[in-house]
């Protein structure tokens, strides 16, 4: 009968089991080595938004003249996706990654900045109200039909 000695501290087993006790991955019916897959799976889905967004927004002029350069426009999806989706696994302890929508970009460099002549702060100073706003009017409408049973029928 082989017997085995315990995982050293700082070891990968030891490393699993810390990530397996937090996020409870196991008793959600995966693995660690699974959720590191998947991991690197939705990172290679995702990664094409880091060129996508930059190509919709960077260039483009507000009516003052003022466009986001590519790098920057790069570098603050790449922040805040990776910012979120760190903030989602560890607060929500939820396997979800985040990162901007296309349709969302689209809407702030065609409609409000190209179309409505809005200058780039004030588009984001939009997007910033919608987001602020969304969460609290759809908890306000959930709230009300759910306290009116009959809205469900």
């Amino acid at each position: 009968m082989a017997t085995q000695a315990p995982p050293e501290a700082g070891s990968s087993a030891s490393t699993n089991g810390m990530l397996d006790k937090y996020f409870r991955i196991s008793e959600r019916g995966s693995s660690v080595r699974t959720e590191i897959v998947a991991a690197l799976a939705t990172f290679l889905t995702m990664s094409y938004i880091l060129f996508v967004n930059p190509s919709i927004i960077a260039g483009l002029k507000d009516h003052t003249g003022t466009a986001l350069e590519f790098g920057q426009v790069l570098t603050v999806t790449a922040l805040v996706a990776g910012l979120m989706t760190i903030l989602m696994g560890l607060y929500a302890n939820y396997p979800f990654a985040l990162a901007a929508g296309l349709g969302l970009n689209a809407f702030v460099a065609f409609t409000l900045v190209v179309g409505l002549h809005l200058t780039w702060p004030e588009a984001m100073g939009v997007i910033v109200v919608e987001g602020w706003s969304s969460p609290f009017s759809c908890s306000r409408a959930f709230e009300r039909r759910c306290s009116t049973p009959s809205r469900w029928t």
